[in-house]
């Protein structure tokens, strides 16, 4: 067990410290996850408004870390920030990390390039078929059981190698209509019924350091006394999947 909560360090020094990896604004295509306002330069976004809640309710003000999103593990366990306010669960992440309760859903899909006439999920589970995933992300555990013949690689930018050939696809967790709408050579796989092919639902969890069961339990309490209030439902449904691409 930890000596000292982190509840209380922040407490006492004023500021939680959240993970961010800042990406253009969602009007250019990217997810609203976290990034800076256009008009205000001030950080905004699913996270950030949360994060600002939060803060709010700790009696503290919030600062968002800008760090590349596959350092966001180890900027948590070496305490360059106290809180990863979205972070999907895995059992090996489970090993070093305390996760609350779920907050923010994603659908992991396909993303492929018109011009490949790729129209079903098989016909990318072959040994000559290239898959790309972002860097850092946990989704590789579900393109490994629905791929298992593939080669899969991590991409800083996996769409954009789709769209120059060097993928055959890449499974993404947050693609917007406005992506979609400024892609017009990408598509997202559809199943026979021509809906999207979605290969795991996923959530996103608040996530701490191991073994400080006093904070872990105030964000708990937190999460419930907030969906009860409607501020989850409005940020993680109604707004976040508003720019969702269905």
């Amino acid at each position: 067990m930890i000596k000292e909560s982190r509840l209380t360090i922040v407490r006492e020094r004023g500021v939680l410290q959240i993970a961010v990896a800042f990406s253009p604004p969602p009007e250019e295509g990217h997810s609203p996850e976290f990034y800076l306002d256009k008009k205000s330069g001030k950080p905004t976004g699913v996270v950030c408004e949360l994060g600002k809640v939060m803060a709010k309710d700790l009696g503290v003000r919030p600062k968002f870390v800008d760090i590349p999103w596959p350092e966001h593990m180890q900027a948590l366990l070496s305490e360059k920030v106290d809180l990863l306010m979205s972070y999907t669960n895995t059992p090996m992440r489970a090993i070093e990390l305390e996760f609350a309760g779920p907050l923010l859903p994603s659908k992991a899909v396909m993303i492929v390039s018109k011009d490949n006439q790729i129209k079903q999920k098989d016909e990318l589970n072959k040994e000559n078929k290239r898959i790309g995933i972002w860097h850092g992300s946990s989704i590789i555990d579900t393109v490994n059981n629905h791929f298992p013949l593939s080669t899969i690689s991590e991409h800083a930018d996996p769409a954009s190698a789709v769209k120059t050939g060097k993928l055959d696809g890449c499974v993404v967790d947050a693609v917007t209509k406005i992506f979609m709408d400024k892609n017009p050579d990408l598509s997202l796989l559809r199943d026979k019924n021509d809906k999207i092919e979605v290969l795991a639902e996923e959530w996103g969890h608040p996530a701490i350091k191991s073994g400080d069961q006093i904070f872990l339990n105030w964000i708990n309490n937190w999460l419930n006394y907030h969906k009860n209030l409607g501020t989850i439902n409005y940020w993680c449904n109604s707004w976040w999947k508003s720019w969702m691409a269905d």
